[in-house]
């Protein structure tokens, strides 16, 4: 994978960051026993600053995207209270994130599904292009997707979930599924957990980093949860 300056993990390994970006857009198998083999976006993924604006109910502002987890709720994922958040994008997407001196961090993106649409014209390319695409429905729906952003055409909430959850698929996971659990950059060495749904218009992402972490059961349920209570929010 590419090294990447600056990303949305800063404390993590090149390859690490990689990971969770291609992540953040569905591509990178659940529990994954392979290191280096989920397709990486086309550009360099980049961190910076997000200015508060109006929003609106469905794109909630930074303050709206950082609470869109409780207190309790972050000490209970993280082990441990969490400093005050910042506001940044990553892959080119709003994220808020907790970083604690110890290593720990957790990250939470919420978006109208249209909005993360946008960023999949080069993923999908690079499905493609890796053969991991054998059927011919799923082709033609990703090749029009694709021509749909390359014009600069808003895709429909729905079908757009409807795509994240092709692209689930295209990795194994049944038909309609729309959730996935992520253990980066590997099962056996994870460095972060990274949970994603896409439902009701609605691309929501939680993220754990750890010093020491397990993969454990444990772990995985209380991002899971974590996911089930952000997206919850931003839906309700």
């Amino acid at each position: 994978m590419p090294s990447l300056e600056r990303v949305g993990w800063m404390w993590v390994t090149p390859a690490v960051a990689a990971a969770s970006a291609a992540a953040l857009l569905g591509l990178v198998g659940c529990m994954s026993n392979e290191s280096g083999t989920a397709p990486t976006p086309g550009s360099q993924i980049t961190e910076s600053p997000v200015e508060p604006s109006s929003g609106s109910a469905a794109a909630p502002i930074p303050n709206a995207l950082c609470k869109l987890l409780t207190p309790a709720e972050l000490s209970t994922l993280a082990g441990e209270e969490l400093p005050e958040p910042m506001v940044m994008k990553v892959g080119g997407l709003p994220a808020c994130q907790w970083r604690a001196s110890t290593g720990i961090g957790v990250q939470v993106v919420s978006v109208p599904a249209g909005t993360w649409a946008r960023q999949l014209a080069a993923i999908i390319e690079q499905v493609k292009a890796s053969g991991m695409l054998d059927d011919s429905e799923t082709s033609r729906k990703l090749e029009a997707a694709r021509e749909q952003i390359a014009s600069g055409t808003e895709i429909d909430p729905d079908r757009a979930c409807d795509l994240f959850s092709s692209l689930l698929e295209i990795q194994g996971q049944p038909s309609g599924s729309s959730r996935i659990v992520n253990l980066i950059p590997t099962r056996e060495r994870p460095q972060a957990i990274n949970a994603q749904t896409c439902s009701r218009g609605t691309y929501t992402s939680v993220q754990l980093v750890m010093p020491r972490l397990s993969g454990s059961e444990s772990e995985i349920t209380r991002v899971s949860d974590a996911l089930t209570s952000a997206h919850e929010r931003n839906t309700s």
